[in-house]
C-alpha cells in the first residue's frame, strides 16, 4: 500500500470534505477528457478552481497541483496536464483525514 498522505482538517468541514472530494475526482476525469479534446480553456478553468478550494479545505498540496496544472494549460503542455492529473487522484487515494477541533 502506498503511504499515507495525512491532512488535519477543521471538524467543522467533516459534512463537506467527503463530497469536495468526489467532486475534485469528477473534475480530474473531465480534465483527461478535456485534454484529449485539446480543451485547454476547460482545463484552465477546472485547475483554478481546484487552485482556490484546495486550501480553503486545508489541502494545501491541492492547491499547489492544480497552480503547476493551470500553468500547463495555459502552455498546451499535454503530457504534463496528464501527469499532473495522475499525480493529484494518486495524492487523492492516499489522503487520510483527520478532523481536529475547532479553534473557536
Amino acid at each position: 500500500m502506498p503511504d499515507r498522505v495525512i491532512v488535519e482538517v477543521d471538524e467543522s468541514l467533516s459534512d463537506l470534505i467527503p463530497g469536495f472530494l468526489t467532486h475534485k475526482r469528477a473534475d480530474i476525469i473531465t480534465i483527461f477528457d478535456a485534454n484529449a479534446r485539446r480543451d485547454y480553456a476547460e482545463i484552465g478553468r477546472i485547475a483554478h478552481r481546484i487552485k482556490g478550494e484546495g486550501g480553503s479545505y486545508g489541502f494545501e498540496t491541492m492547491t499547489e497541483m492544480g497552480r503547476s496544472l493551470e500553468q500547463a494549460a495555459a502552455l498546451h503542455d499535454d503530457g504534463a496536464v496528464v501527469t499532473l492529473a495522475r499525480q493529484l487522484l494518486n495524492y487523492m487515494d492516499r489522503l487520510e483525514i483527520v478532523f481536529q477541533p475547532s479553534e473557536d
